[in-house]
């Protein structure tokens, strides 16, 4: 029997995440990768090249062999670069080195070459790092083969293999190897796994990614119900009960998958004001960015059509994200609570120093999804609203706004509300 998505995710009552994995199955026809031993997952592993287009000098030092490689590599040469490597003696490379092979190699989506990067990299005994299983799992993740899942899983599993713990960046990388291959399922089975505290608790990168994972399967299910209504409306004859039990179906998964985005969003920022409130040893701040933001309005835009209910959902989020000033409501509003923007508060709580530069939380394009939202809602005063929690809260990233892009909007906004209240 077909089921619609029941994602099961982690809740900021409980103390720890949920012992049972969420089952979510999406569409009309889930691939289930069962095996994880490598004989089933064998993948020809073709020989590195070992002659050059043109004689090379081979440097006799890792630093300057590390230098050399990525100057050939990119010019456009990878096999000249990765020949070069086979001819150093093995005590003039190193690991970095054969990380960088396996990298290039990675980005390229040769997976079959990344693998026998890695076996010559063991072969001449050098230990693997975090870098050279994430690049191993991009590798996967940019592959055409059919296996490349599987092959993650198992390289995922071999990392404790190595004496290494596996790190959130290969853990993020396993969960871009799902998401690049619409495996739902288990990519919200993995997410469920991880603790809430310590090093491998999730990170930006990993919302993003299940966010991005998300809104991508909604908008593959869109693309499917508009291919099958048009298909049906074509048709001479009378919409079959086939047909319109299939789309009753789409329409199902697409409104299930939409409210596992959103109860993902609810569980981001629960996260994300605990690990405030609640700070914990080892385990850092959650913070925020504007793309993630965007990818949700996004798919706020994509289901407002076959669903206004969810579509508008989009707003909420903008109110627990930047704040809605309750300010242009007259003297009622001032009696509703203000909390304060989760920007603002995980802004207020980076720590001063060591933390690096703090990602963008607005953009114009943010801005452009919530007026374009508000305005299919016909939720002028929200817009206005939004606006003046910008200035409010956010001046310096709105002062590098163009903020002339806007204007117009705002204009039609605040006749829309002018002629409301008349």
């Amino acid at each position: 029997m077909h089921r619609s998505v029941a994602a099961v995710l982690w809740s900021p009552t409980t103390q720890h995440w949920p012992a049972a994995a969420a089952k979510c199955v999406v569409g009309l026809g889930l691939r289930q990768y069962t095996s994880t031993t490598a004989e089933d997952i064998w993948i020809k592993r073709r020989p590195l090249p070992t002659t050059t287009s043109i004689k090379y000098a081979i440097p006799e030092d890792p630093y300057l062999l590390a230098q050399k490689f990525q100057q050939v590599a990119h010019s456009g040469k990878l096999d000249d670069a990765v020949a070069i490597v086979m001819q150093t003696k093995t005590r003039h490379q190193s690991p970095v080195v054969w990380n960088l092979v396996i990298s290039e190699y990675a980005k390229a989506g040769r997976l079959s070459r990344a693998l026998r990067g890695f076996t010559e990299m063991r072969k001449r005994g050098f230990k693997p790092t975090h870098t050279t299983f994430t690049a191993l799992l991009k590798a996967c993740a940019l592959s055409d083969s059919d296996k490349s899942t599987q092959m993650a899983e198992h390289l995922y599993n071999s990392i404790a293999d190595f004496g290494i713990e596996p790190s959130i960046i290969n853990f993020n990388s396993l969960l871009s190897v799902y998401q690049r291959k619409h495996n739902i399922e288990q990519l919200l089975d993995r997410f469920n796994g991880l603790p809430r505290d310590g090093p491998t608790a999730p990170s930006l990168a990993t919302y993003t990614i299940l966010f991005s994972a998300c809104r991508r399967e909604i908008q593959r299910q869109l693309a499917e119900l508009e291919t099958v209504a048009a298909a049906s409306k074509s048709s001479q004859e009378r919409r079959s009960f086939g047909d319109s039990r299939r789309i009753a179906l789409i329409k199902t998964n697409i409104h299930s998958m939409f409210n596992a985005l959103i109860q993902s969003w609810h569980v981001y920022a629960a996260d994300a004001a605990r690990r405030i409130t609640e700070p914990a040893v080892d385990t850092q701040p959650l913070e925020l960015d504007a793309h993630m933001v965007k990818i949700v309005l996004k798919a706020c835009h994509a289901v407002y059509g076959e669903n206004r209910a969810l579509g508008r959902k989009g707003l909420g989020i903008v109110e627990q994200v930047y704040g809605l000033d309750k300010g242009l409501g007259g003297q009622a509003a001032e009696k509703l609570p203000r909390n304060e923007p989760l920007a603002l508060l995980l802004r207020q709580s980076r720590p001063d120093k060591g933390a690096g530069p703090a990602p963008p939380v607005l953009d114009d394009e943010v801005v452009d999804l919530v007026f374009g939202l508000c305005k299919r809602d016909r939720q002028s005063t929200k817009a206005l609203r939004f606006w003046k929690s910008l200035e409010q809260h956010f001046a310096a990233e709105l002062a590098s706004l163009k903020q002339q892009q806007h204007q117009p909007a705002l204009d039609e906004f605040r006749a829309r509300t002018t002629h409301s209240k008349s």
